[in-house]
């Protein structure tokens, strides 16, 4: 058809084209990481270039080619949004390229037939609203494909949401993409999760022991800071003469050791309060700990004055500290001693800790080494503990039987072992809450024999 016969409604058609392709042409600029964020951005993009207000307007091929390229994005998306909910393998699904490509193959199908409407005529009336009935079937199809999959996904959650609790297995299979696997294995109640819930925690903390283990952290970290200055002696990098450099070192063994020495008091205090907060002030339990505690400092002369240090050094000076060094055929050496006299001024008015032995402290010939202090506290703090598990956990036998019953649940099958605390393993919440059992509390639970019954 020459430009010259064209009929007036051709030059709309022909701007709109030119619109669409440029449109087309730079996909690549239009955000969106996924297949779904991209399409929703896509066609927000396509309405503001079409001007859907259009369709209000006499039944045009102007109109007719807007409202085809909107179905065309509209069947993009029903396909795309389809996709994300049914297709559980991440490496079957759309990607943000293909469902470009989708998109820009559904416009040039649109551009195709319109380009073709300039050469061999455009449609009649009668075409046209053909056309716009069978688009509005289209559409109203598509409609129903997203309301359909958006009603199937409102049950998912609201099964999930009346299926809170679970007993979830975590393995690895190679040959899904992602290879982890969260797994239902069965369902709980909520009564059940919580009785499995607390049995497994109070086994956890009994093993883990974070408070007594606090004390060989913190001993660890002291040790680490006089290995830091044995290290910058040996190589050199430290002078004799170099003031600043050795405050500085000193300034930090002297934080270590106060936070070494006040993980003591923290094993202690904490200890006395969660056995009070559990069992009751003087309870059985409350005074039995208590008990344990005043014996060993009434017995163990390194551990009153290691815990005293601890005021000492917050309260007092850096002085209540002196160290030296040496060496020997492996290197340089360090030590670290209590100062007598400062501590021995400092307890002056302590008269009613009793345990404190002032005259076996005075007596000494030298200021006590802290490095002797804690190896002689060593073998006496594993013990102790022990002691306080019986009288903070009397129902270990109990509990583990409760955990032995919730790993039988799975049975036997190999992986991580969780629980499930909320709603979720549906399309739009894929990652509920859920706790995961520790190897070491169910090794425990799997070795553990009451040791009241005999061995087998």
């Amino acid at each position: 058809m020459d430009a010259d016969e064209e009929p007036e409604e051709a030059e709309p058609v022909r701007d709109r084209i030119n619109r669409l392709k440029t449109f087309a042409s730079s996909l690549d600029d239009v955000e969106g990481e996924s297949a779904t964020e991209f399409v929703d951005k896509a066609d927000d993009a396509l309405r503001a270039i079409v001007n859907p207000t259009l369709a209000s307007r006499a039944r045009t091929p102007e109109v007719l080619l807007v409202l085809e390229a909107l179905g065309a994005a509209a069947r993009v998306t029903a396909t795309i949004v389809n996709d994300w909910a049914n297709t559980p393998d991440v490496r079957n699904r759309y990607t943000r390229e293909s469902a470009q490509q989708l998109f820009k193959d559904a416009l040039d199908g649109v551009l195709s037939n319109s380009e073709r409407w300039l050469s061999e005529g455009l449609p009649s009336k009668e075409q046209i609203q053909q056309a716009l009935q069978a688009l509005a079937v289209g559409v109203q199809q598509d409609e129903e494909t997203i309301t359909k999959s958006i009603t199937e996904l409102d049950a998912q959650d609201a099964e999930a949401e009346a299926d809170s609790y679970g007993s979830i297995l975590i393995f690895d299979n190679p040959a899904l993409d992602p290879s982890v696997i969260f797994e239902k294995v069965c369902s709980l109640t909520e009564d059940q999760d919580r009785r499995y819930r607390d049995a497994y925690e109070r086994l956890r903390r009994m093993l883990d022991s974070e408070l007594f283990r606090h004390i060989s952290d913190e001993s660890d970290r002291f040790l680490d800071q006089l290995i830091a200055v044995l290290t910058d002696i040996r190589d050199q990098r430290i002078s004799l003469f170099d003031v600043d450099a050795w405050d500085e070192h000193r300034r930090k063994v002297r934080s270590a050791l106060i936070s070494f020495t006040a993980a003591f008091h923290s094993h202690r205090e904490q200890t006395i309060r969660a056995v009070k907060k559990d069992f009751g002030r003087d309870s059985e339990q409350h005074l039995s700990v208590e008990k344990l505690f005043s014996d060993l400092r009434t017995e163990s002369f390194d551990y009153g004055w290691l815990e005293e240090l601890r005021g000492a050094l917050q309260h007092g000076d850096i002085n209540a500290f002196g160290w030296g060094f040496g060496a020997s055929v492996e290197g340089p050496t360090a030590n670290v001693y209590m100062k007598r006299q400062f501590m021995l001024d400092f307890t002056r008015q302590s008269s009613q800790k009793r345990w404190l032995k002032r005259r076996e402290l005075q007596e000494m010939d030298s200021d006590p080494s802290v490095m002797d202090m804690i190896k002689a506290i060593q073998p006496v703090m594993g013990p102790l503990q022990d002691k306080l598990d019986k009288i903070m956990y009397p129902n270990v036998t109990q509990d583990v039987a409760t955990v032995k019953e919730l790993l039988a649940r799975f049975n036997g099958r190999g992986g991580l072992h969780a629980l499930q605390n909320g709603p979720g393993f549906t399309r739009r919440n894929q990652s509920p809450p859920i706790s995961p059992l520790a190897p070491r509390v169910l090794q425990f639970v799997a070795t553990y024999q009451d040791e009241a019954e005999p061995d087998s």
